[in-house]
């Protein structure tokens, strides 16, 4: 038997171990982590998807991949057609970038060899998660959460740059004209249900996965792993124990990694780079429901956790470097109220907003039927 399959049992069996002992807590986060999912992640993330899903079947995809093949190309290495998951994997967050590249993959826009590529830096954490819960909620500073998207966004471009040298003597299987394909000829209501059942199937997917780490970090709470392991590394690490747990829950789970070192006595400073690092990489939690949307199109595994793990260490290390010059210029903490009315975003960050989604709009409209 491989090592990993050993080390997936002994794991399997430590999981069914602590739900005979501790079913009582085991089973209350189970029913919290299904709330989680019904309130937050379906709403969000099922129309994105089925909108996503669309746009593909009607050959906006191609059509912008058209277009870009001049950026795209000098920049990453890759065909246009890689910019859509780009760009909205950048605008949706996890794990929409990793399910639209397996449907550009599945559809033969893009060879298996650009979609391994693309997934170094197309999937990453969302701007609403970073600067409303991240930023606001948890730091109680909205000019924080840009700072991290900043971090974000500019490490997961400079991986894809790095990237583009590992590939240099590698050839893509698809060529580029089908970029300029015409759009789908299928009927309307095909195109709406096959949007709606493939998102469905993701979404439902990515619940699972959501109770099933939301079980597994309670199980670590409940036999004092994590315990343990706060106090070996607090010997190792200059940090708090507070921090130290933060940084072992958010490689498991980065929204509560995320929690629990915004609540350390470490400097803001700290906070906000470890917050990034945490957000960049995603967490095992993330790893797991992105690998299993990408099951179909057979990437490599460990090729992709490596590219994160180099995206996680860009990002992190520009947040650490920008933040103090960006100290000065920090916005006062916003109170407790701010956020249950407002969001962090101004009057001019959401016309800009508006007007790139009427852009993106009339492109659409325009470039679909333009034969």
């Amino acid at each position: 038997m491989k090592p990993s399959y050993v080390f997936f049992t002994i794991c399997t069996l430590f999981l069914l171990f602590c739900l005979l002992c501790f079913p009582q807590p085991l089973l209350q986060k189970a029913i919290e982590s299904v709330d989680l999912w019904f309130r937050l992640v379906l709403p969000s993330l099922f129309p994105f998807l089925t909108a996503t899903g669309i746009l593909i079947r009607l050959g906006i995809a191609q059509k912008l991949g058209h277009i870009l093949q001049p950026v795209m190309q000098p920049i990453f290495g890759l065909s246009g057609v890689c910019a859509f998951p780009l760009l909205l994997g950048i605008v949706s967050g996890y794990p929409s970038g990793a399910k639209i590249t397996v449907t550009l993959c599945q559809q033969n826009l893009l060879s298996k060899k650009e979609a391994q590529r693309i997934l170094a830096f197309c999937n990453n954490p969302g701007p609403l998660f970073v600067i409303g819960t991240a930023g606001t909620a948890f730091l109680k500073n909205p000019v924080l959460g840009y700072i991290m998207l900043f971090s974000i966004f500019l490490g997961a471009i400079l991986t894809g740059i790095v990237f583009r040298f590992f590939y240099t003597k590698q050839k893509n299987t698809i060529s580029v004209h089908c970029a300029s394909s015409c759009p789908s000829t299928e009927p309307i209501g095909k195109i709406l249900g096959s949007s709606v059942a493939d998102a469905m199937e993701t979404v439902l997917q990515i619940g699972g996965f959501v109770i099933l780490f939301g079980v597994i970090i309670e199980a670590f709470n409940q036999t004092g792993v994590f315990s343990f392991l706060t106090h070996c590394l607090s010997i190792l690490l200059p940090f708090s124990s507070t921090a130290i747990e933060g940084i072992l829950g958010g490689f498991l789970e980065m929204t509560n990694g995320a929690s629990l070192l915004s609540q350390s006595q470490e400097s803001t400073h700290i906070q906000v780079t470890c917050i990034t690092a945490i957000l960049s990489f995603g967490g095992l939690s993330i790893l797991a429901q992105t690998l299993g949307i990408l099951a179909p199109i057979s990437i490599s595994t460990p090729k992709y956790i490596f590219s994160k793990c180099i995206n996680s260490l860009f990002s992190a290390t520009i947040c650490f470097f920008c933040y103090p010059f960006l100290e000065s210029k920090l916005q006062k903490a916003v109170s407790a109220g701010f956020f249950p009315t407002k969001t962090a975003f101004s009057a001019d960050l959401f016309c800009f907003l508006c007007t790139l989604f009427l852009s993106f709009a009339l492109f659409c409209i325009v470039f679909l039927h333009k034969e």
